[in-house]
């Protein structure tokens, strides 16, 4: 006797390898999912430290007033009796972070000046 398959159902042993078909493609996508975000990933990071290299490399000595490739004079400011390097640093960058500032001036200066010293100014 014939067995007779109306149109959309399945043989149980048909259905229970369609199921599996299915979740072996949904594993798949997501094997695939995760390698292609993997590789963006990757890409991003080595682009970003490509970029970072190159204005590493090329962002210190371009500046920005056509003197690129020349040196400047130091320049300094004469120390008026009463200042310190926080004073000194709030008249020469009043926008600046002062903290930072003046640990630029402790680098260049050190941390006692005195009065009537060239004090070297970034």
């Amino acid at each position: 006797m014939a067995t007779i398959v109306f149109a959309g159902q399945l043989q149980p042993t048909t259905r229970r390898m369609a199921i599996r078909q299915a979740a072996h493609t949904r594993q798949l996508q997501r094997v695939y999912r995760r390698r292609r975000l993997g590789a963006m990933f990757a890409i991003t990071a080595v682009a970003a430290a490509v970029l970072l290299s190159m204005f590493s490399l090329f962002g210190a000595s371009a500046a920005a007033d056509g003197t690129a490739g020349r040196s400047a004079a130091p320049k300094y400011v004469v120390a008026q009796p009463g200042d310190t390097l926080w004073s000194i640093g709030e008249r020469i960058a009043p926008n600046a972070p002062i903290s930072e500032v003046v640990d630029h001036l402790v680098r260049l200066n050190g941390t006692a000046i005195t009065s009537g010293q060239l004090i070297r100014i970034p």
